[in-house]
């Protein structure tokens, strides 16, 4: 279980997060949905460590395996798109994989320089499958992508995640039905609560869902 523990967090002297609790099950896939500019990817960093609360505790994860796919892909434009991969890991197999299923094997030995920003997008996404954390952080996952790409992608990203904890950043209400098994809306700023739906059971208001699309 991974618990937050009246946490609070500001940015530029504006509260985003203030005073919530909430309780998140391991290998459970949760979107994480609401219009832009509401606080998700600051929940999402704080939940993976990546930035400190400013009070309160959030534990269940320190000892997970954390992978991450940000929203910009964060490669290291000097190496290849193989070389990218084997940054984080030495597993060849995971790493054939994670091409193959990209569609990148035949681009393997390109530097991030030479590609296009689909093939950085997938790149990024091959090499946080590659690492195979035990917890995954996914903001925005098909971001620059095109739609003949992302289907695919989806179904990756899916059978990646199977069985773990996952937390995935999406605007479109499609991919949270496809991926997720819990939905977290997020509706105001500051949050002082996560409204947690099975996704069967979830519902979006109108004017909120016109946003979101």
């Amino acid at each position: 279980m991974i618990k937050l523990d009246k946490i609070s967090f500001s940015y530029n002297n504006e509260k985003i997060i203030s005073e919530m609790s909430a309780e998140l099950e391991e290998k459970k896939i949760y979107c994480i949905m609401g219009p832009s500019g509401i606080g998700k990817t600051t929940l999402m960093n704080l939940i993976a460590g990546l930035k400190a609360v400013d009070s309160g505790k959030i534990t269940g994860s320190e000892k997970m395996r954390k992978s991450y796919i940000f929203q910009e892909n964060r490669l290291l434009p000097h190496m290849s798109v193989i070389d990218n991969l084997k940054y984080v890991t030495d597993n060849t197999e995971k790493i054939d994989d994670a091409l193959r299923k990209t569609g990148l094997i035949a681009d393997k030995d390109k530097r991030v320089t030479q590609l296009s920003g689909g093939m950085a997008r997938r790149t990024a996404i091959a090499r946080a499958t590659a690492f195979d954390g035990d917890i995954f952080f996914i903001d925005e996952p098909l971001y620059g992508l095109d739609a003949k790409t992302s289907q695919g992608i989806l179904e990756m990203i899916k059978s990646t995640v199977k069985d773990k904890t996952a937390f995935i950043i999406t605007h479109s209400p499609e991919e949270a039905f496809f991926l997720a098994d819990r939905i977290i809306f997020i509706d105001s700023k500051p949050v002082t609560g996560l409204r947690i739906d099975d996704k069967n059971h979830f519902s979006c208001p109108d004017e909120i869902k016109a946003e979101l699309l």
